[in-house]
């Protein structure tokens, strides 16, 4: 069968929207059935959803806008394919995955075509070839038929004909310019007249206009339509010309001073400029950054002037890397080089005008030709360097009114500009944010200065010193000047003199200069409040800070207080390594607090401290809450109502502990004497956090820190928070024998406070810690600690309760009634209340009662069903417990790949969780493994490395199992229990 021929259908959009097949007109439909259409015309071939649609055929869609549109679509498809049987698929109008698709070709739409003939000529005019760009402008302009959509109604629309009018005037313009390439001044005049009447803000059109009269010899027309745009703009819009105008206007005024005094000025060669300073002789490292700078100067892309920007914090090195980094490129600047300290950070920044006379002076220009009118003068400086190839250092520039009169508007010379500040809308060829010099590249440049003998001799204390420098070159420079000015000074001395912070900035000064009063120059230039808080922030011991941190120290809206610290790192008195993070500088931490203890009031610096506190108690509330829904210890404990954050995914949780805990628990330790109370309190709302973190070894002496205070200050339920904490840390790395007197003491002090919540959380962890040594007296407790939780309506302490019960009974070998009703009940406890993760944690818990009681293939669901409700990096303690669970069972069942491959997925998981009783028994299972697999001697490599674990972590029963393996050269009866 002959294949169908395709029909011809062609789309015209601009004027009113029509289309044609095979020449004859095809009825689109209402105005908004066009608008759909339209819309997916203009997406050129993309998929366009029903929602995008909607909003772009209607302002206010009508009550059911899916159902018009699918209508619309409809009659569009019958309309465009008529002829098409219903076998057929639609070929033009498709349904597609997330919503619909127009397949025509870009030759078949002439608003497609206008715009390749447009790009098309751009490019010719590029080239250098204006009669073809011309041609190619006038094949595009007759398209162009009347308004574009016309009639076509809805916000895309209307969007898109702004888009259509704005680019058709752009043709216009462009077209003027390749007349004006060709000659032809006259017609120029005469089009451009017409045009700038009718659009009087367009700048493209009137610099055509002036360029035509300037070359056809009237210049004082042309000076006119200047005064006038000007006139124009500065009412209309309050802005100036743009630099195309200015620089025109500046070559025709230049053109009158061919005579002077009546007689013909004599043509000379323009000076050279040779002003950057010279490089210092010592620069060190930084050579990813010279590099890319000398890249960049040396690149000279077609049609950009390069434009290269460094910023950092004062004493960083920007001048002295712009000054090394320059020199092998000054060959591409033939027509010399410009330099100007813009003085912008000390607080005196020069003027721009003053620099421009400057730099006109530089290049030959008499005083007498040098206009009074700031923008005439940069129009002028522009000018001079259209045709010149010269490069411009800005050194410290205060900000973007500063330099953008200074830059030229040629692509044949660059600008390199240094500033504390960000100038962060300046359009860049290369921004670079220079940070502390990295550890290495500090030595050396402390050896090129102490010299290397000394350095040898005392490699360990030189690092001392450097550590104390913070990797600023600055305070490097003075330290290794002050040590090579007296060779007989112990480095160690002044080692021990840079570690007490108190000293530090006063040591790191060496005859008029010092690194703190580089800091100095910044602070003195922000506002009473954005110095307030510069000091406020550095109070609390924190690595880092965002806005919601910032805003609860300073007691200030967020969005606020976000501002100020933007202000702060344009000044270069904050970091900001990423966004909304904030970050002080070690030196410059060190100024800002011995600002705040010399300024602000103790009473200040109390009250943020506490409201940092607050703001990690309420978002650590909202975190234990997601873990253990249903638990009544936040509702019992926070100090107000008021509510945290809601998660809503584990991952958020964790993001936000891996980013806060650390400076949290620094927070604790500063904060545990000055406000006891809330410290315990926010160490509390830790638990769950660190139940998944496992940073115990960190909390163990932040905990020891509360417990203290709240004991010497006689806060009870202070101390009973802070020593069940304690309690839990210990027994996690292992040190059972501190963990049970911390317990005891916890269960003290909750029961004289009458915290009942605290009292049953400790009273569990009491019964496991109890299980090691008694487990019988355990069983018992943890039905108390169930009990308690049962009457305090608390579900969740319920659950983990029963659990612990169960997993003492496993330890024992009890698998009886008690055993399997509790660890039904625990697992049916979790459901009820809502926690994904309690059951998961449940289904594993129960899965062991099912592999003790021989039903193997259920145990195995069991553990897959934990597996199942977890993903990556939720509950991963939970995961690698499971892994080693199947390992077991699978081993049961000899299925030895499967015990061993699962074995090992738990001792990774446990390895990266850093749950190190979990990887001691997944080295035990797969120890068992390779002994089934008959290879003896990886299965006692694998066990001797458990045993060391398990005994190290003081797991004696289950390190004795691991014992009889290697006595025995196989798994022993029973199983391991965690």
């Amino acid at each position: 069968m002959a294949k169908a021929r395709t029909p011809d259908i062609r789309f015209s959009l601009l004027g009113r929207v029509r289309a044609h097949r095979d020449g004859q007109e095809i009825d689109l439909g209402p105005p908004q059935q066009q608008a759909v259409a339209v819309t997916l015309l203009l997406a050129r071939g993309r998929t366009v959803s029903s929602n995008d649609l909607v909003d772009a055929v209607w302002e206010r869609p009508p009550s059911s806008p899916t159902t018009v549109l699918r209508t619309y679509i409809w009659r569009l498809r019958r309309a465009l394919e008529p002829d098409r049987t219903r076998s057929e698929p639609w070929q033009l109008l498709r349904s597609v995955t997330g919503g619909y698709l127009l397949d025509v070709g870009d030759e078949l739409v002439d608003w497609r075509v206008y715009q390749q003939r447009s790009g098309t000529a751009g490019a010719a005019l590029t080239g250098g070839d204006p009669l073809a760009a011309r041609q190619l402008y006038d094949e595009c302009l007759r398209l162009w038929r009347d308004d574009p959509l016309a009639g076509v109604p809805g916000p895309s629309a209307a969007r898109e004909r702004s888009v259509m009018h704005t680019q058709h005037l752009d043709t216009l313009e462009a077209r003027l310019e390749a007349l004006v390439r060709a000659g032809d001044f006259a017609e120029v005049a005469r089009e451009a007249t017409a045009l700038v009447a009718r659009h009087p803000l367009r700048e493209g059109l009137h610099q055509s206009l002036m360029q035509a009269l300037y070359r056809m010899g009237r210049q004082a027309e042309a000076l006119s339509v200047y005064r006038e745009v000007h006139r124009l703009l500065d009412e209309e819009l309050g802005v100036r010309p743009g630099p195309g105008l200015q620089s025109l206007h500046a070559e025709i005024l230049k053109a009158g001073r061919s005579v002077v005094s009546g007689t013909a000025s004599v043509p000379r060669k323009p000076p050279v400029p040779r002003q950057i300073p010279h490089a210092i002789a010592d620069f060190t490292g930084r050579a990813a950054e010279i590099e890319r700078i000398r890249d960049t100067l040396a690149g000279h892309p077609s049609g950009a002037m390069p434009i290269v920007l460094i910023t950092g914090m004062g004493g960083v090195g920007k001048t002295s890397l712009v000054m090394h980094s320059v020199q092998p490129t000054l060959a591409a600047y033939p027509d010399g080089q410009l330099y100007a300290d813009l003085r912008g950070a000390d607080g005196t920044p020069t003027d721009p005008g003053s620099v421009l006379s400057s730099f006109l002076r530089a290049l030959g220009e008499a005083d007498a030709f040098i206009p009074e009118d700031p923008g005439e003068r940069a129009a002028l400086f522009r000018t001079l360097l259209a045709q010149r190839s010269v490069l411009v250092i800005l050194d410290n520039a205060a900000d973007m009114a500063q330099v953008l009169p200074l830059l030229p508007g040629s692509p044949s010379s660059a600008v390199v500009i240094t500033s504390r500040n960000s100038l962060a809308t300046l359009p860049v060829s290369l921004r670079v944010t220079l940070g502390p010099l990295p550890q290495d590249e500090a030595l050396h440049l402390f050896s090129r200065l102490v010299g290397g003998a000394r350095l040898t001799a005392e490699p360990h204390t030189a690092r001392q010193v450097l550590a104390a420098c913070g990797g600023l070159p600055l305070a490097v420079r003075i330290i290794g000047s002050r040590l090579a000015a007296r060779p007989a000074w112990s480095m160690a001395q002044l080692a021990d003199r840079l570690s007490d912070e108190r000293h530090r900035l006063s040591e790191l000064s060496v005859d008029s200069v010092a690194v703190e009063s580089s800091f100095a120059l910044g602070y003195g230039q922000l506002t009473d409040q954005d110095r307030r808080t510069f000091r406020l922030l550095s109070v609390p011991a924190q690595s880092g800070f965002d806005a919601a941190a910032a805003g609860a120290v300073l007691g200030a809206p967020e969005e606020a207080v976000r501002q100020e610290l933007e202000r702060l790192a344009d000044a270069g008195l904050l970091e900001s390594p990423a966004w909304n993070l904030y970050r002080y500088h070690d030196l410059v931490l060190l100024f800002a607090q011995r600002l705040s203890a010399e300024t602000d009031t103790p009473a200040d610096r109390h009250a943020g401290l506490g409201r940092l506190l607050d703001l990690h108690l309420f978002t650590a509330a909202g975190s234990y809450l997601f873990f253990r829904p249903g638990h009544t210890v936040p509702r019992t404990s926070l100090p107000t109502p008021r509510s945290g954050p809601r998660f809503t995914d584990e991952r958020a949780v964790l993001a936000w502990a891996a980013s806060q805990l650390g400076d949290i628990l620094r927070l604790l330790v500063q904060t545990a004497r000055t406000h006891t109370d809330r410290a315990a309190t926010l160490l509390l709302m830790l638990d769950a956090v660190l139940m998944n973190s496992h940073r115990w070894h960190e909390v163990i002496p932040v905990a020891t820190a509360v417990a203290e205070a709240a004991t010497d200050k006689d806060d009870v339920r202070a101390e009973g928070r802070a020593r069940y904490i304690l309690a839990g840390a210990l027994a996690q790395v292992g040190r059972m024998d501190d963990a049970r007197t911390q317990v005891r003491r916890a269960l003290e002090a909750a029961a004289r406070a009458g915290d009942e919540d605290v009292r049953a959380m400790a009273l569990n962890v009491h019964a496991m810690l109890v299980g090691w040594v008694d487990p019988q007296d355990a069983v018992g407790l943890h039905l108390d600690a169930a009990d308690l939780a049962r009457r305090r309506g608390n579900p969740s302490l319920e659950a983990l309760s029963l659990s612990n019960m169960v997993q003492t009974k496993l330890r024992m070998g009890e698998v009886d009634e008690q055993t399997i009703s509790a660890s039904q009940r625990q697992l049916a406890l979790h459901r009820e209340n809502g926690d994904r993760y309690g059951e998961a944690f449940g289904h594993y818990r129960h899965g062991q009662v099912l592999l003790a009681q021989g039903r193997l293939q259920e145990a195995i669901d069991a553990q897959h069903l934990a597996l199942d409700m977890l993903q990556e990096g939720e509950q991963d303690f939970v995961r690698a417990g499971a892994h080693v669970r199947l390992s077991e069972v699978y081993l049961h069942t000899g299925r030895v790949d499967l015990a061993l491959d699962h074995a090992e997925q738990g001792l990774e998981i446990s390895r990266r969780v850093r749950h190190e009783l979990l990887a001691g028994l997944a080295l035990s299972a797969i120890g068992d493994a390779l002994s089934a697999m008959n290879q003896p001697e990886k299965a006692r490599l694998h066990w001797q490395r458990a045993l060391e674990d398990l005994r190290r972590l003081g797991y004696e029963a289950d390190a004795v199992r691991v014992a009889t393996r290697l006595s025995d050269g196989g798994p022993s009866a029973g199983s391991d229990r965690a």
